[in-house]
């Protein structure tokens, strides 16, 4: 299960995306309410590590920007095509040894929601992502990509689940995984998300605009690293729990705040050839890494976002 948990957490956001549409549920409250489809959302994360010898801090700003460039929801069977770009960056300040204290990433992805029936919808979701320190131009080796179909289901309006078969290339090599994912309204107070096992959320409303909850989640992210004799690509992991809080300050407004502890974080760095092959989850853990942070720390992360 290890093995495989860090891929997930490569595709949280693209499943994230592909949850966040379920035509087949919002098609009647689309022919009087206007939709809001599109958004923006704005994080960071910092945590530290002390390790080696070696304290630094790592800062993980992100931007999301997604937005629908087709949709008709009165015909028999809705569709919805979305798009958008994803900017992450990953900041390191203080003594450490990797080679570089810089890296961003660009990701482009793309959403098809297509409603089966009123209960039944299919996704067709991608993502190519470019991740790199950028000291030097980008080549076709540097895209990572990502594509899946998702079958979403909700038999009830308080409940909703899905299955994602998600092929995965990236810097570690090619993957095909299946993510399932969950959306249940307990009760009136009381609700579950997750995309299993990677992330899952337990909130408690406290009120019309509060709710308060636990959540754990992965982080994940890989970059090309250009420094040194040998092509090498840095992996972040970041296996964290803690406290969710949320706001909702507008209509349109929302404020997330996340203060926990990692009990599984990794920097580390590996030459290009450390690929496994397309059957070989069991030897992920057998890369040898050039450079290893293995300290856990807590981890804080601050969101705003907005929706139109």
């Amino acid at each position: 299960m290890k093995r495989s948990l860090f891929l997930m957490g490569i595709l949280l956001p693209v499943l994230g995306y592909c949850q966040s549409v379920d035509s087949s549920s919002m098609r009647k409250k689309f022919t009087t309410t206007a939709p809001l489809l599109g958004g923006v959302n704005v994080t960071n994360i910092v945590a530290s590590i002390d390790a080696n010898g070696n304290s630094l801090t790592m800062q993980q700003p992100i931007v999301d920007l997604g937005f629908p460039v087709y949709k008709d929801f009165s015909a028999p069977h809705p569709i919805l095509i979305k798009t958008g770009i994803r900017y992450q960056g990953l900041f390191l300040s203080g003594k450490q040894n990797l080679g570089g204290n810089a890296f961003q990433s660009i990701t482009v992805p793309v959403l098809l929601n297509y409603s089966l029936s009123r209960t039944t919808s299919i996704s067709f979701v991608g993502l190519a992502t470019v991740g790199s320190d950028f000291k030097r131009s980008i080549d076709a080796d540097d895209i990572l990509y990502t594509a899946g179909v998702r079958i979403g289901f909700r038999p009830g309006k308080s409940f909703s689940y899905g299955i994602t078969l998600a092929y995965i290339s990236n810097y570690s090599g090619k993957f095909l995984l299946p993510i399932p994912d969950i959306d249940w309204t307990i009760s009136n107070k009381l609700s579950f998300t997750g995309v299993i096992p990677a992330r899952a959320s337990l909130k408690y409303r406290l009120s019309e605009i509060q709710s308060l909850g636990i959540t754990g989640s992965l982080n994940s992210s890989m970059y090309r690293l250009n420094e040194g004799a040998k092509d090498q690509y840095i992996h972040l992991q970041q296996n964290s729990a803690g406290l969710i809080y949320d706001l909702k300050l507008t209509k349109r407004w929302k404020l997330n705040l996340i203060a926990g502890h990692t009990f599984s974080q990794k920097l580390e760095t590996f030459n290009m050839d450390q690929k496994v092959p397309f059957d070989g989850f069991a030897k992920l853990n057998d890369r040898v890494a050039n450079i290893s942070y293995r300290q856990n720390s807590f981890i804080f992360q601050g969101g705003l976002s907005y929706v139109f």
